[in-house]
């Protein structure tokens, strides 16, 4: 059985600012129903996203189970796509998995993939300002009133299951979207800063037909505060910064 997420790419214009993008990560409806099917089955790890750390070359790797088989002679092998390279890796046993809760009790696991504690906004906040020294800008700061604005509106996106900007915005934003799977703050920024593959500085555009409306917001030299927030359930989840003063106008470079 087996269940892949895929990435999209949506544009949306915010406030004053250039065209940003929102980024989407979702199951197929096929991998839905598997997830489903899954979990009436009795195997010891259920695909329904919550990542966890399996032992490679000697090393314990974040990674997320993308399927499984079972039989009399092997028990469950799973399949699994570890997080920092996107490699897959098939028939993968039990004894070289841990369940998330079991990596952290272990000490093994020190991501987080929330933002309920100092840990998530600390992470957060630092894989933002380390795409910043990259380009040698000043570091943000995390600003609690943002994160409140941030929370309220990754709150209403997923009770409503929309996934758009605010209107009349005035401050940067950056929204992120995933089904299937729990993200970390670090993989949310890495999916946003990705983008400067697209990005060309010498002529402030970004490739045709691709976005980078992220990047340049997370390393826009004006800005001076960051905030998020974000929310989970039914296996979903959205995620939302916000910042202060916003980036991407038109004409300017972001640094």
């Amino acid at each position: 059985m087996a269940k892949q997420p895929k990435l999209y790419i949506l544009a949306a214009a915010i406030g004053l600012t250039a065209l940003s993008a929102v980024s989407w990560l979702v199951p197929t409806a096929s991998a839905q129903r598997q997830t489903s099917q899954i979990r009436v089955a009795q195997v010891p790890f259920q695909l329904d996203g919550t990542p966890v750390y399996v032992q490679r070359n000697g090393a314990w790797q974040e990674a997320q189970l993308r399927g499984y088989r079972t039989s009399s002679t092997t028990g469950t092998l799973y399949t699994v796509q570890y997080t920092r390279d996107n490699s897959t890796e098939q028939n993968v046993s039990v004894s070289r998995i841990l369940s998330l809760q079991e990596a952290q009790r272990r000490g093994i696991a020190k991501t987080v993939y929330n933002l309920s504690s100092q840990a998530g906004v600390q992470q957060m906040l630092d894989a933002h300002n380390s795409w910043r020294k990259r380009y040698n800008v000043p570091a943000l700061t995390w600003s609690p009133q943002l994160a409140a604005y941030a929370q309220e509106w990754a709150t209403k996106l997923l009770r409503e299951n929309r996934f758009e900007h605010r209107k009349n915005l005035s401050y940067g934003e950056n929204l992120a979207w995933a089904g299937g799977q729990q993200l970390s703050p670090e993989r949310v920024v890495t999916m946003w800063g990705e983008e400067v593959k697209d990005y060309n500085y010498a002529s402030n555009s970004c490739k045709p037909g691709k976005m980078c409306g992220h990047y340049t917001q997370i390393v826009w030299r004006n800005t001076k505060q960051v905030g998020c927030g974000m929310a989970r359930g039914n296996g979903k989840e959205v995620w939302v910064c916000n910042y202060n003063p916003p980036g991407n106008y038109v004409g300017q470079k972001p640094y």
